[in-house]
């Protein structure tokens, strides 16, 4: 076969094997675009004749992200060969665990009889849902909705009278900064705690402050918003969109994922009419937390509530068994809650849904559909592959303390505690007084007077503040960026940080402990893991040397 190489469209891969009656050792070189449909079952090897073909190359490479480009044309033809070579092993296991029955033990059958059943409904939902498509007009609906960015100025009250007087005086011509300003001074409002300097998106804002300034103009004020933690008014300074196709893709698969799921509850309907029909008299009047009968007798009541052509109805019995078994605790006490009736039409709908998708299945053969044949195989290698590994390979792995030792000393460096920190900060309002701030204090200032005095301090309850109260923490307890800023400091330092709400700390490391080697006693059990995972691993790949030899493994693909 040729190497790989490349077409206007993706990297050639490989060449099929020479015709039957071409003489031995004789070769057909052909060049395969990769990624072309037209060449998917191009064998690019063979174990004991069984073919692994280009579409399974293409499959494990797309599941390691691998690219590939004509720029890179040394690597893909590494990552070609390599992964065929992952794929030749793979099949080595499988036909090993096959021969050591593998497949035949209950947990396996288990295991791939409900990966079936799941598949099943799947090939039959994407074959329902293949050719549906949302309207152009309704994704250029919401694609404008999610690129549309605001930038504001809020303000959150606890009662809602408070904030319609706000809003009342802002009627009334006053400007609402300065009100603003003197509320959020004498603590009788607060903002919504996010840098106002920065514009949000409706991600950012949430689906009822998207919904109430949609048509809030820029230079406004809003009505009263009602919030989940209070009641809200916003001043829209300024209101921009930033086109982003990748968000126009997202809007389309938004709209789509709900037609589909919208058409696939109507097929449950339909279904109801082709082959079922509803005892909706006994559904309605079923009361399964009556005295009387009572649940015991319903237990066994062989009335039934839905018939299936051809199929075993669904009797009060089976409703009933199905929802005892959603309360662990026992049906009294869910009787006695008021809870067994709340459950019997979410879930006599399950069971129905269920049967009639299982018997449109089988009335369409979907078992025939050839990609559902291939995610079957697929998984049940996956399965042989990982239960041969469980019972074959890693009841032989095992390691001593001498192990544990050479990897301790090898690796000492990964097995550092983390460094311990004592933090207070002073948290200003504007990047200024910060900076001002930390001046000072590099300048011999004590901190705790500044923090005492300082102005343009934000308050100590305002939203997203950080707290500190004296412990020693690690360092990797602080938020991500804050343990950027922190890298390298020691006892006595002072350090800037500004947070997502934008708020400008001033940080002072009262205290420090530096990360430090830890004993191998405390990590013998991580360190465990590690060599285990090593000696299983080395243990496999002599497997995969052991199985060449036994098996026949014949390569089409050739370096070039």
């Amino acid at each position: 076969m040729a190497a790989p190489a490349a077409d206007a469209a993706a990297p050639a891969a490989a060449a099929a094997p020479a015709p039957a009656a071409a003489t031995e050792g004789a070769a057909l070189h052909l060049r395969v675009p990769f990624y072309s449909p037209l060449f998917t079952d191009v064998p690019l090897a063979a174990v004991n004749d069984e073919k692994i073909t280009l579409e399974d190359l293409q499959k494990a490479l797309m599941s390691v992200h691998e690219k590939m480009t004509e720029e890179k044309a040394t690597t893909a033809k590494k990552n070609f060969l390599d992964a065929l070579q992952r794929l030749i092993n793979v099949k080595l296991i499988v036909m090993e665990a096959k021969s050591m029955e593998l497949d035949k033990l209950p947990e396996v059958a288990s295991d791939l009889e409900n990966f079936s059943a799941a598949q099943l409904r799947q090939a039959l939902f994407l074959e329902r849902v293949k050719d549906l498509k949302p309207d152009e007009k309704e994704v250029e609906k919401l694609y404008r909705t999610k690129i549309k960015e605001w930038k504001l100025k809020t303000l959150r009250f606890e009662k809602e009278a408070e904030a319609k007087k706000f809003r009342k005086e802002i009627g009334e011509g006053k400007d609402f900064m300065v009100l603003r300003e003197k509320l959020l001074a004498d603590y009788k409002a607060d903002t919504l705690g996010r840098n106002e300097n920065e514009y949000v998106n409706s991600d950012g804002l949430g689906p009822e402050l998207t919904a109430a300034l949609e048509n809030v103009k820029a230079g406004t004020v809003s009505p009263v918003i009602t919030g989940i933690n209070g009641f809200i008014v916003v001043k829209v300074e300024d209101v921009r969109s930033i086109e982003k196709p990748e968000e126009k893709a997202k809007a389309q698969a938004v709209l789509l994922s709900q037609l589909r799921l919208k058409s696939l509850r109507a097929y449950k309907d339909e279904l109801l009419k082709k082959y079922g029909k509803e005892n909706t008299k006994l559904i309605k009047s079923l009361d399964l937390e009556a005295p009387k009968p009572g649940i015991k007798k319903l237990m066994t009541d062989k009335r039934v509530l839905v018939s299936i052509k051809g199929e075993k109805p669904i009797t009060v019995a089976d409703l009933t068994d199905a929802i005892q078994t959603k309360f662990f605790h026992g049906v009294e006490n869910a009787i006695k809650e008021k809870k067994l009736n709340r459950e019997k039409l979410a879930t006599l709908d399950e069971m129905t849904s269920l049967r009639l998708f299982n018997k449109e299945i089988r009335e369409r053969h979907i078992e025939n559909n050839e990609e559902y044949k291939k995610k079957m195989e697929e998984y049940k290698n996956t399965v042989l592959f990982s239960i041969f590994v469980e019972k074959v390979i890693k009841p032989d792995v095992t390691y001593t303390m001498k192990d544990l030792k050479e990897y301790y000393d090898a690796h000492a460096a990964d097995y550092k505690s983390a460094e311990v920190l004592q933090l207070d900060g002073i948290a200003f309002k504007t990047s200024e007084p910060a900076q001002a701030a930390l001046d000072k204090l590099r300048h011999g200032m004590d901190f705790k007077w500044l923090k005492d005095n300082a102005e343009d301090q934000v308050r100590k309850d305002a939203p997203g503040m950080l707290k500190f109260d004296g412990e020693m923490l690690p360092i990797t307890s602080f938020p991500q960026d804050m343990q950027k800023v922190l890298s390298g400091a020691v006892k006595g330092d002072y350090k800037l940080y500004q947070s997502p709400e934008g708020y400008h700390y001033v940080l002072s490391v009262a205290n420090y402990i530096p990360a430090k080697v830890q004993p191998l006693e405390e990590v013998k059990n991580a360190i465990g893991e590690q060599v285990v995972w090593r000696n299983q691993k080395k243990t496999v790949e002599e497997w995969f040397k052991k199985l060449r030899d036994a098996y026949t493994v014949k390569i089409y693909l050739e370096e070039r």
